[in-house]
């Protein structure tokens, strides 16, 4: 498999390195200091992943955080002006968005 068709089976954090598991057989560990949200975030946080992409990337929702097997692999580094929620800043909900009808003319008529 090349590395844009291998996916994720498994994912490791501890204090010094991100080690992802592919399905190819491969093991991958890069040091965690390369991605800076993921130093910031709680443990539990960093052991909350899912799969995303097809199997292709890795997903943190509560981080709102995501990398994919190709950077990975390439060695990629987290963007230094990334954006991301430090933990401080966070929101804890976002507020329901409130949608309205429009005419053709594009005014707006009544909230949906």
């Amino acid at each position: 498999m090349t590395g844009s068709n291998a996916k994720v089976k498994s994912v490791r954090i501890d204090e010094a390195l991100l080690t992802v598991w592919l399905d190819d057989g491969r093991i991958v560990s890069v040091p965690l200091a390369w991605y800076p949200a993921l130093v910031a975030a709680t443990p539990a946080e960093r052991k909350a992943w899912q799969a995303s992409g097809a199997g292709r990337a890795i997903h943190w929702p509560a981080l709102d955080y995501d990398l994919s097997v190709v950077g990975l692999l390439a060695g990629r580094k987290e963007h230094p002006n990334a954006l991301r929620y430090s933990r401080a800043a966070r929101p804890k909900a976002l507020p329901a968005r409130r949608s309205t009808r429009r005419a053709k003319s594009g005014r707006r008529l009544i909230p949906a």
